[in-house]
């Protein structure tokens, strides 16, 4: 089997794993808002971890670039950095949807909340690879 096949056959798993770990947590947990809270609560304290280790591969990876290959990609390492902070932004809010009104639409605002930090951090992992892409003079996703 090839090297492409068995990453996209690796990939396709993971991703049919992770969506029914979500699905089963939300399933699990959507009935309660307190519990469901605290399960976003804890995501985000993955997602800002894992996003603040990401910024700190591509700033390290930074440093052996030349002067001139910095200038020219300095717009596409601004846009990767602004998408960083708005993901932790977005993540820090997490903490404070405990005090929204509980009114009838709050799970479904919790929901949407989730799911909208999940998708920030898979567009995250693919900026990240885009970027390493840039750095190292190879093609990306």
């Amino acid at each position: 089997m090839s090297t492409i096949l068995k990453n996209a056959k690796t990939l396709f798993t993971l991703i049919i794993v992770t969506i029914l770990i979500i699905v089963g947590s939300l399933s699990g947990t959507y009935k309660d808002p307190a519990i469901f809270s605290e399960l976003m609560k804890e995501s985000a304290k993955l997602n800002i971890s894992v996003a603040i280790g990401l910024g700190a591969l591509v700033v390290a990876c930074l440093i052996v670039q030349s002067k001139s290959d910095l200038k020219g990609n300095k717009d596409k390492y601004f846009n990767y950095l602004g998408i960083m902070f708005y993901f932790i932004v977005l993540n820090l809010g997490t903490f404070y949807l405990a005090y929204f009104p509980q009114i009838l639409i709050y799970r479904l605002v919790l929901i949407f909340y989730f799911v909208l930090t999940i998708i920030g951090f898979v567009s995250l992992l693919f900026s990240t690879t885009k970027i390493l892409g840039t750095i190292f003079n190879k093609s990306s996703l």
